[in-house]
């Protein structure tokens, strides 16, 4: 009777597990954003020409996963519609744009070209893209980049890529090359002209989409760049009275669309008051006043891993009254150097850890997952780019416990102004000992990872000593960098090391670091620190 009795605890217990498993792993707690250009350059199928089967295929990647919400971007002074005020994005006007950078020509020809075969079948690349999000089971979201700086650089010598209003107008720029890249091309918000002129853009995809969209997404990380050096304060007013404006338009066609139900509105922009009040943007106002239904923080390309959630939360308060989203990138320490699948888990599990709602991916290209066939690295053992399964997991802490992942610190570099949350870099004398934390999402009560891993560059080379915890490394492997492809990008005098720590070391929430320099050694630069997860199962639990 007693072992009866066991046997059908252990069978109800994993009913509820498996239950509990598909409970969360259908949690469509994830925005999956993309630009348009993957969709209109095709990559996904080599580049072949465009048709509706092929967006129809790309969006069924995300049907069935994590993803509630499929986000397809308009543009910004160039869009993905025909429009009154901007020209169709990679429109040459009959090849008289056709300029000298063949490159960057032929790219937005292709992307033009692309759009026309849509229209040609019928379709319309915007609203065919939000209608197949909504058959497919997930709510459509349009993405605006409020202040694209692609575009933005007369000195570039592709005339396709120049707007006529942004030509038109040089005293509507910034002119500060300083504040990053393209910002002296940047459009200055201190000008009525240039607020105006965004309402009406956004006015116009709100009035043409009114059917077929759930959200609409003003994406002030592309790019947070919107007055002269210092004068954002400044202009808070003017910033939250464009939002009303556009809060206005937004409940205007809410009440003419076809099916009742409001247009909501979701913001990206920095991951702390103090940054979005720098440009001008009054978070917890448009909060406040309502005029906003979702908040996504993050970074502009490279990817901030510790980005400060919990604060963010605290900051805000009780004027927080929507869902808070973290946002991810596609980039991490440098330009072209896309992270790995286990530093996307480790930055999601982190962040739904310690408190965000959800996960917003920002420009997640399957642009190496060709027609169906996954592309591996060298080697098999790492990937840096993404697959589609991902988007079964990194919307869930739950789902990501317990899979291979790297939590890391970014290595300092700053965009826009916007401060990562690192020690990095981190310069050591001979024989100084410092401390750098990483929050680990993990909460390992069932099951420990059988390898912890610290991967760390240095400008310098020296034999540094590191523990975890207080528990000092167990060795040092020496081939770990390059079978787990760390050394891209190394320059000049740099170093990659990898040692191994005790398994038992690990905790949930902040673990310590320490580095010790060598006595008798040069000055030694930490560039990088990265805290590796490693369960076992490649197959099962993905790379690191």
């Amino acid at each position: 009777m007693i072992r009866i009795l066991n046997s059908t605890k252990r069978i109800v217990a994993t009913i509820v597990a498996t239950a509990t498993w598909i409970a969360v792993a259908a949690q469509p707690n994830i925005i999956y954003d993309n630009d348009g250009t993957e969709l209109l350059l095709n990559t996904y199928w080599n580049g072949a020409p465009l048709t509706l089967a092929h967006l129809d295929s790309l969006t069924s990647l995300a049907a069935g996963s994590q993803v509630g919400t499929y986000s397809i971007c308009s543009g910004s002074d160039f869009v993905c519609y025909p429009s009154r005020y901007c020209r169709y994005y990679g429109d040459d006007r009959g090849h008289i744009d056709h300029g000298g950078n063949t490159a960057l020509y032929n790219n937005m020809r292709t992307c033009y070209d692309n759009l026309l075969r849509i229209e040609a079948e019928g379709g319309e690349f915007m609203r065919s893209s939000l209608q197949l999000a909504r058959r497919h089971g997930m709510a459509a979201m349009i993405a605006y980049r409020m202040n694209d700086l692609h575009f933005a650089d007369a000195e570039t010598d592709c005339p396709v890529m120049w707007a006529e209003w942004w030509l038109k107008h040089p005293e509507y720029r910034i002119g500060d090359p300083s504040l990053g890249w393209h910002s002296a091309g940047a459009y200055d918000f201190a000008h009525r002209a240039v607020r105006n002129r965004k309402v009406s853009i956004i006015a116009e995809q709100l009035s043409r989409y009114r059917d077929d969209i759930d959200w609409y997404m003003l994406d002030f990380m592309r790019f947070f760049c919107y007055f002269k050096r210092g004068e954002g304060k400044r202009h808070t007013a003017e910033m939250t009275d464009m939002m009303r404006q556009i809060r206005r338009r937004a409940d205007r066609e809410s009440s003419r669309r076809k099916q009742p139900g409001r247009i909501k509105l979701a913001v990206r922009v920095a991951p702390s008051l103090a940054e979005n009040l720098e440009k001008g943007i009054d978070l917890r106002e448009w909060l406040e006043e309502g005029l906003i239904d979702l908040v996504s923080v993050g970074t502009h390309t490279l990817i901030d891993p510790a980005q400060p959630i919990a604060q963010m939360r605290s900051e805000l308060g009780n004027a927080l009254n929507t869902p808070l989203y973290a946002s991810t990138d596609m980039m991490t320490y440098t330009e072209n150097e896309p992270v790995s699948e286990g530093m996307m888990r480790g930055f999601c599990s982190a962040a739904l850890d310690q408190g965000a709602d959800g996960i917003y991916l920002f420009n997640y290209f399957f642009n190496r997952y060709v027609s169906g066939h996954y592309q591996l690295e060298r080697g098999g053992q790492v990937c840096r780019t993404a697959h589609p399964r991902m988007l079964h997991e990194l919307g869930s802490r739950q789902m990501l416990e317990g899979r291979n992942k790297t939590y890391w610190l970014s290595d300092g570099k700053r965009q826009y102004g916007l401060r990562p949350n690192t020690p990095l870099p981190l310069t050591l004398k001979a024989g100084e000992r410092r401390d750098v934390t990483i929050y680990v999402g993990d909460h390992m009560d069932s099951i420990r990872p059988r390898e912890v891993i610290v991967f760390f560059r240095t400008r310098g080379e020296a034999l540094l000593s590191l523990s975890l915890n207080g528990k000092p490394m167990t060795a040092t492997r020496a081939d770990y960098p390059a079978l787990y492809d760390r050394c891209r990008r190394l320059a000049e005098g740099e170093h990659q090391y990898a040692v191994t720590m005790p398994a038992d070391a690990l905790r949930h929430g902040d673990n310590t670091i320490t580095i010790t320099a060598p006595a008798g050694s040069t000055p030694i630069t930490l560039k990088r620190v990265e805290l590796t997860l490693n369960y076992g199962d490649v197959e099962t639990h993905g790379y690191f």
